[in-house]
């Protein structure tokens, strides 16, 4: 570098002040670079020059109308400079240097922290991305491994990550695998549009079994934004997945299960129901055999004094008219008697109203006759309703079967309701008489207890060439839509706590249901009920 010759003249009070405003500016916390600007334009303005510029040292020479001064390891080139005064160049160029010195040590001192954390961060990622339980990788635009890390590595059946490199998912996996996975990334890099977290099916090339991942494939971008490749980021789901199918397996065993044990439940409740209606049925089939057994007692019991007093009864009557026949014979002598002889008999005839007697005797006999013909007809029905020991079918008809209830269930229907019969000849029926009886019992009883006040109750019969039927028609209260449908079922009842057991229809039920025959219902509240009961001819 040329000597700097300076010129000897007097600093002036302004380049004192321009060189302290300079100082000021060097001693801010700014760049190399910046500082070298600073030291260039304070000189120029000391000296008064056109232009100045920074040079390395031994780049230039001060020759022709330039001016050259040291600073550090640089120097300061100014041209056609007007006045130079050394001192306060030396000083500026004393100041300069040290700002320089300074401002290169803070930047080397950023540079160090900086590639130190850089370092670190490389190395958190680098042991970040190798143990992840991810698998990690970049590929290129033809599906060639850029990177792999660890997870990568053991799936494709390599030891070390580096082993991919260069190579393709055909170098790895079966044919089929690799392709699909071609497939996926050439519809993200064409497309530009990523796949995130979808299932993927793997072979773990180390053991040979199949797993499932879940996937995401996102663009892989140069610095100028054009799509280089993709990086693919998989976890694997396979336990999942087989928890998942045993959870699948579990929960199908146990609907299994429970619809097993809903269809037990169903058919356990069938068997109470008919448990209930078997014991329903026993029950009342014990109370009505009770019933027949003390009606076939009282009956024969009647039966006994009956004989006697009918018998007695003929002999009574035949003895009454012979004894009247004789008195008769005894008026037609009476004239020959003596006067005082006629007088006590004329006075017995008159006490004892003789006349009177022969007038009501043969009412009275009629009466008496009915009477009993009515006691013998209230026995046979007691008899006929209870059929003892009725355990077999045998033909019998079913309208005497109607009228022995009737006559049975009369005083409990007589004050509620008048009883119309429209029979219509039906033929004998193969049954067990007790048990349809019962059946007409209930339903006559319950047609009587519909009915609020007096009414009407219409027993009808009829035939076709498959079923005998009967229908017991009430105008009662009628039975609610609601109920309909449960009128049949046991311990069902609409009646007040203590005035029905519920067991009536559902006995009525079971005994047609026995039968083989079909009971039906029709009812029209605040009208009336019918119950139709249909039986099997053969």
């Amino acid at each position: 570098m040329t000597k700097l010759n300076f010129s000897e003249r007097k600093t002036e009070e302004p380049a004192l002040a321009a060189l302290a405003q300079g100082l000021r500016r060097l001693t801010a916390d700014a760049s190399v670079e910046t500082l070298q600007q600073e030291t260039v334009a304070v000189a120029v303005s000391l000296c008064g020059a056109e232009r100045g510029y920074w040079a390395a040292a031994g780049e230039t020479a001060c020759i022709g109308d330039t001016t050259c001064f040291a600073v550090g390891d640089g120097m300061v080139v100014l041209e056609h400079a007007q006045a130079v005064d050394a001192a306060l160049l030396d000083i500026l160029a004393t100041a300069a240097s040290i700002a320089l010195t300074n401002a290169a040590l803070r930047e080397q001192s950023r540079q160090d922290r900086s590639a130190t954390g850089l370092a670190f961060e490389h190395t958190l990622l680098h042991t970040l991305v190798d143990n992840i339980p991810f698998r990690i990788y970049a590929k290129d635009r033809d599906s060639r491994f850029l990177f792999g890390n660890n997870r990568m590595a053991r799936l494709a059946g390599v030891e070390t990550p580096p082993q991919l490199i260069g190579k393709t998912d055909y170098d790895f996996f079966p044919a089929e695998l690799a392709a699909k996975y071609f497939a996926d990334e050439k519809q993200v890099m064409d497309s530009g549009q990523s796949l995130f977290d979808y299932e993927e099916l793997v072979e773990d090339q180390d053991t040979g079994e199949l797993g499932w991942t879940v996937t995401t494939k996102v663009l892989l971008r140069g610095a100028d934004g054009a799509v280089n490749g993709i990086v693919g980021i998989g976890y694997d789901i396979t336990q999942r997945k087989q928890m998942e199918e045993r959870l699948r397996e579990r929960t199908q065993e146990l609907e299994e299960a429970n619809a097993r044990l809903e269809a037990e439940k169903e058919q356990q409740q069938v068997l109470i129901r008919k448990l209930s209606d078997m014991q329903g049925q026993l029950l009342q089939s014990e109370k009505m055999a009770s019933i027949g057994l003390l009606a076939a007692g009282v009956a024969h019991e009647i039966n006994n004094p009956l004989a006697f007093i009918s018998s007695n009864f003929g002999a009574l009557e035949r003895d009454a008219k012979d004894i009247l026949k004789l008195i008769s014979a005894f008026e037609g002598v009476e004239g020959l008697l003596p006067g005082d002889a006629r007088a006590p008999v004329a006075f017995m005839k008159e006490d004892i109203g003789l006349d009177d007697i022969r007038q009501d005797l043969d009412a009275l006999f009629a009466e008496s006759r009915e009477g009993l013909q009515r006691v013998k007809h209230i026995v046979q029905n007691l008899k006929d309703f209870s059929r003892p020991g009725g355990t077999e079918k045998e033909m019998a008809d079913l309208e005497q079967g109607l009228d022995s209830t009737l006559n049975v269930a009369w005083n409990e229907i007589k004050y509620k309701a008048d009883v119309v019969k429209e029979y219509a000849g039906v033929p004998e029926l193969y049954c067990l008489p007790s048990q349809i009886n019962q059946v007409f019992l209930n339903l006559l009883i319950n047609a009587a207890h519909a009915i609020e006040g007096k009414g009407t109750i219409i027993v009808r019969t009829g035939h076709d060439e498959k079923v005998v039927w009967v229908e017991i028609e009430d105008n009662g209260c009628g039975i609610a839509p609601a109920h309909l449908d449960h009128i049949f079922e046991p311990f069902f009842t609409t009646k007040p706590v203590g005035k029905g057991t519920g067991l009536g229809l559902s006995i009525v039920y079971g005994i047609v249901q026995g039968h083989q025959g079909t009971i039906g219902v029709k009812s029209e509240m605040g009208k009336g009920t019918v119950f139709r009961v249909a039986l099997p001819r053969t």
